[in-house]
């Protein structure tokens, strides 16, 4: 593979956050240069000292991100799982505690974001199984071994989306489902030492958010520009946005925070439903909507 292609990774801090804890992050798979939040997860974490175990339905995926943690001196594995298999969420879960020791942190990120606009069951039905049963299925697999050992963190990465519409209608009920379950989880097992909180991203560039289409938003080069106007600073998010905040919540600087959603959107969801920016509302530039 040539060096193109490899994962773009800024300089990352090595201040040992997450030393000898072992992380599960699901949909960490990644191709080309530009990292998707699972994959920016994965090389940080693994940066600030954790053994990650890289899961995606694809091995190249997996692949490619395994070699960045590695390029940045991280330890890594992966596993090739359908996270709508319980079977091969308990496989997984189990490789994690079989090659690194122990299961520390569940970031379950693996996800899809169709064009909705046909409908059908059958879109429904496939958007939920993977956006929501999959990280129940991951999480069923994981606690026991959270629990046996006197903890852990369950980080969801939701989006905002869930917290206030806007998206597909799967994906946004998906989304909305599990910040209600990581708030459960988080009443559930509390008393066990776990911890679940969930991160909801608003329009950072990733490689799946870069296919919008609608509302202003046709093109890569339009949609970029328009998803840096949706927010209050006027600058586009990344992956590394919300994998810095995913990193709070799996460190121990958050260990008195669990039922947390923090939204990782530039002040998107607190002002947007009241105020909309000239810009998306049409008086300047191309696009009269905008997308959560």
């Amino acid at each position: 593979m040539s060096r193109e292609t490899e994962l773009t990774v800024p300089d990352l801090p090595r201040n040992g956050r997450l030393a000898g804890r072992t992380a599960i992050v699901t949909g960490a798979g990644s191709s080309g240069a530009l990292a998707g939040t699972g994959a920016a997860m994965a090389i940080l974490f693994a940066s600030e000292g954790a053994q990650v175990l890289i899961v995606d339905v694809e091995r190249a995926r997996a692949e490619h991100t395994l070699r960045a943690v590695r390029a940045v001196g991280g330890t890594a594995d992966l596993a090739v799982a359908d996270i709508t298999d319980p079977a091969m969420c308990q496989r997984a879960a189990d490789l994690a505690l079989e090659r690194f020791g122990s299961v520390d942190i569940l970031v379950n990120n693996a996800a899809i974001a169709p064009d909705e606009r046909a409908n059908t069951d059958e879109l429904w039905q496939r958007v939920v199984d993977i956006n929501l049963r999959g990280a129940k299925l991951m999480c069923d697999a994981a606690i026991p071994h959270m629990r046996s050992a006197g903890g852990g963190s369950i980080v969801m990465i939701g989006s905002i989306a869930g917290m206030r519409g806007g998206g597909g209608i799967a994906y946004s009920a998906a989304k909305a489902g599990m910040v209600g379950m990581a708030k459960a989880m988080a009443f559930t097992y509390g008393r066990d030492g776990i911890r679940a909180n969930t991160v909801a991203p608003g329009h950072v560039a990733i490689p799946m958010g870069l296919g919008y289409s609608g509302g202003g938003w046709d093109g890569e080069v339009n949609a970029r520009e328009m998803r840096a106007q949706a927010g209050l600073t006027g600058t586009e998010g990344s992956g590394w946005d919300v994998a810095y905040t995913a990193l709070f919540f799996a460190s121990d600087e958050s260990r008195y925070v669990t039922a947390a959603t923090i939204a990782v959107d530039a002040g998107t969801t607190e002002v947007m439903p009241i105020v909309m920016h000239p810009y998306l509302a049409g008086s300047v530039g191309p696009g009269n909507g905008h997308s959560a």
